[in-house]
């Protein structure tokens, strides 16, 4: 374990590594064994996301009693942390991300943990439960699956490219998205945390999700650009850096994919939204 104050980018990263994999051991014994509640914005949570959430909370409030946390639960006891506002550093927690398929017993889900410095991913870990994999990366170091660099290959989208695309459970999906599910292969693993993972692994070539939290993409945003993937907002401008203290659980849109696929997902996406003004 790391010494509290011993700072250092490469510690970062090894810490956001074991928070990590202790919320990944936290959470397996009780896979499919909880009951959902509904937050205020009807999302689902259960036990185990507080846990997690708990036993990550008390290794940073002990390491790191000078930085902020942002995490997608209550906060226990935020006294133990500094505000966000005050820390140029803010640790960005999601216990479980894939609450629905944990709560159902399927292990397709994730914990994300990312470190952000002056409004910028600075080293992220994800791990995945699916494969029992930890994925890393460190700010201009590089992105890894258990160590091993990753690197995405770039190349021509087709037919047999495949697209990771969240669920539109709250909105209509624009007729893009059709035309993608049309032209490209469709996949929706149930964890944004993980369409990212597995981007950065070259499993896919591009993902899309008009409803992402921070916590959902602090970590997985790094990994992709890490890799040498690219990722924007849907009109191809940047995320960061970004005032994580005004942040207040807005959705983040997002579009990434290998720099070709990027490119075309983006393209696709402003010529729809000048159909639609033209309309």
């Amino acid at each position: 374990m790391m010494r509290r104050g011993s700072g250092g980018n490469a510690e970062y990263m090894e810490m956001a590594c074991e928070l990590a994999r202790l919320g990944a051991r936290t959470a397996s014994g009780l896979l499919g064994r909880v009951s959902v509640t509904r937050k205020d914005d009807d999302t689902p949570v259960t036990e185990a996301d507080h846990l997690v959430q708990a036993a990550m909370l008390d290794v940073i409030a002990a390491q790191f009693p000078g930085h902020a946390v942002l995490v997608e639960e209550t906060v226990a006891d935020p006294v133990r942390h500094t505000a966000i506002a005050a820390s140029e550093f803010c640790w960005v927690i999601d216990p479980i991300d894939g609450t629905r398929n944990f709560a159902r017993g399927i292990p397709m889900y994730a914990t994300s943990v990312a470190l952000m410095h002056r409004g910028e991913p600075l080293v992220a870990a994800i791990f995945d439960a699916s494969t029992g994999r930890l994925y890393s990366a460190l700010r201009g170091g590089g992105a890894f699956r258990e160590g091993d660099p990753l690197r995405i290959e770039d190349r021509a989208y087709s037919s047999d490219s495949v697209l990771f695309i969240s669920s539109f459970r709250r909105r209509t999906p624009p007729p893009v998205i059709a035309r993608w599910m049309q032209t490209y292969l469709f996949r929706n693993l149930g964890s944004i945390c993980i369409h990212f993972a597995w981007l950065a692994a070259g499993f896919s070539d591009g993902a899309y999700a008009p409803e992402c939290k921070l916590w959902d993409l602090a970590a997985g945003a790094l990994l992709v650009s890490e890799a040498g993937g690219r990722l924007s907002d849907p009109a191809g401008g940047p995320l960061w850096p970004m005032d994580v203290a005004r942040y207040g659980g807005e959705d983040l849109p997002m579009v990434a994919g290998t720099p070709t696929m990027h490119a075309e997902l983006v393209r696709s996406l402003s010529e729809a939204s000048l159909d639609t003004e033209s309309e």
